[in-house]
Parts: C-alpha cells; sequence; structure tokens
C-alpha cells in the first residue's frame, strides 16, 4: 500500500513494501526527483538495506557453529512494514522478525523507518531495537535514486563532496559483488567529479572513513539534491552499462565482506554491535 505525505514545498510516496520511498515531487514545479523504477535498469527506488549491506562472502556467513544464507542488501526491502504513526508530513513503520527471517538471521529484532518533511527536505529514520537474549550484529543502510528533470541521462551532472580534499579514496567490488582491498584514488576538481556515461562501468564506488558527510548532484550547475549523513561508509552507483538514468547516493552503516574474509558473523567490518533490549538510532537528510 502507499502512503502520501506532504508539506509546503514537497509531495512524497512511501510504499509499505520495504518501507521504500517511490516518489518526491516538489510542489513549485512538479518535477519528480526519485527513479520511477524501469526494469529495463533497476527496478527499484530507494529500498532500505538491512540486516545486510552488499553481499556476505558466498552468500553465507557463521554464527555460533551455524550457516545462514541471506542474498545481497538482506530481506527488508522484499517485506511488507505496518504502519505505526502518520501525520500529514510524516509517517513510521515497523518491521519484526519472523520464522522466515529467523532462518536467515538469527536475531529477534525490530525495525522503525520512518521519514518527515521539513521544508525542502526529508528525514530518512531508522530505528533498530534487539529484542533478542544475544548482541545482534546487523548492517543497515540507505539506497536513494535520483533524477534530474527529465534527463534521459546523469551524464554530465556533476557529483559535488563535501570536502576540501584534492582526492578521496575509494574501494571496487569484484565480479562476485565482494569489497577488493586495494584502494583507487577520485581526483577533484574544486570537490567535484563530472559525471560521463561510463562513469559506472566500474559498478559502485565504495568511500570508507572519508570524513565526507555531504554529497551533492548538480545539474546545469544548481543542486539538484543534497544528501547529508554521518554514516562511515557510503556509496556511489548506477547500473553498468545503463547510461546512467540515474544516481543512487548511499549512507552505510555497513558494507559487502572483502573478498578475502573468512565469513564469521562477528568480525564483519563496519557492521553494527547492538546489546539485548538496546537501541540504534540514525538519520540522512535528502534536501531539494
Amino acid at each position: 500500500m502507499e502512503y502520501k505525505i506532504e508539506n509546503e514545498f514537497l509531495e512524497a510516496v512511501v510504499c509499505s513494501k520495504g518501507c521504500e520511498l517511490v516518489s518526491v515531487k516538489t510542489k513549485k514545479d512538479g518535477a519528480e526527483h526519485i527513479w520511477q523504477g524501469d526494469p529495463d535498469a533497476w527496478k527499484r527506488h530507494a529500498p532500505v538495506l538491512f540486516p545486510l549491506v552488499g553481499k556476505y562472502k558466498d552468500n553465507k556467513t557463521e554464527y555460533q557453529g551455524k550457516t545462514y544464507e541471506m542474498s545481497q542488501h538482506g530481506f527488508a526491502r522484499d517485506m511488507e512494514f505496518v504502519p505505526v504513526s502518520k501525520t500529514k508530513d510524516s509517517i513510521v513503520m515497523n518491521l519484526t522478525d519472523t520464522k522466515e527471517t529467523l532462518e536467515k538471521y538469527p536475531f529477534h529484532f525490530e525495525l522503525q523507518c520512518s521519514f518527515t518533511l521539513k521544508g525542502s527536505s526529508i528525514e530518512a529514520g531508522w530505528k533498530v531495537i534487539n529484542s533478542d537474549a544475544e548482541t545482534m550484529y546487523f548492517s543497515i543502510g540507505g539506497h536513494p535514486a535520483f533524477i534530474c528533470d527529465d534527463r534521459q541521462s546523469m551524464a554530465g551532472c556533476e557529483v559535488v563532496f563535501g570536502t576540501k580534499k584534492p582526492a578521496l579514496s575509494y574501494k571496487l567490488l569484484n565480479e562476485d559483488g565482494l569489497v577488493e582491498n586495494e584502494a583507487h584514488e577520485m581526483k577533484l576538481d574544486e570537490s567535484k567529479v563530472t559525471v560521463t556515461e561510463d562513469f559506472f562501468d566500474k559498478d559502485a564506488y565504495i568511500f570508507e572513513n572519508s570524513g565526507c558527510r555531504e554529497v551533492s548532484i548538480q545539474a546545469d550547475g544548481k543542486a539538484a539534491v543534497t544528501v547529508t549523513f554521518d554514516a562511515p561508509v557510503f556509496g556511489l552507483w548506477s547500473p553498468v552499462g545503463k547510461k546512467v538514468p540515474f544516481i543512487c547516493i548511499e549512507p552505510w552503516y555497513g558494507r559487502a565482506d572483502a573478498a578475502d574474509f573468512d565469513g564469521n558473523l562477528q568480525k564483519r567490518a563496519w557492521q553494527n554491535e547492538l546489546e539485548p533490549g538496546k537501541i540504534f538510532e540514525k538519520a540522512y537528510t535528502i534536501a531539494f
């Protein structure tokens, strides 16, 4: 089911499946800013990634002597969330573990996702509650896909990073979707890089502990969207070979396994540990 929230500046639509933001329009011009899910490029819009960002090595992880299998980006994006509260300009939805999730992921949990309109911005919030008797290990992240005006391609736009550094270090994924150990440098021109049609031909760019907490997409010299976050890892992605129909700016608390990882759930890089009864609460902001 879809739910609309709005204020003076924005109109947004959130789908109960995955608690996914499927549309954001600015009222002044009626322009859509979220990718509309054309399956020829990518069928999604802005999924929440939980309890896994990226992939386990071989799609498996080990915990307390048992093997658990889970596909890329976890299961939350494909599950029905239950509305908890809704106002004209905000919504909160809830997901809890099921018999099926426990077969893939060994913890009882509660996940609340929220969207709140604040002026011309949207705050996307996550609250993870550990309702298990054991310490919970998890990753969580955003995957919003942005478009600009009626462009068929984002090539020619600029990605602007909130940093004064002349370059940022990033890593790539191997053919199995795992993080390579080798780091590369993205050189910046006044904090910017220009997107070309082959910009994403090596798949996602993964930035770890870069100190950058803000990323914008600029079109025709004007900022179209700005994502602000405190996540220690973020990604940039558009599907390989599709001529950049959209750009995802992805704040992550976690990432895919490294190519040489041993598979122990408790040792995964960048993931979160949550004691029984404790709450993990984070948010990021999208400004239009």
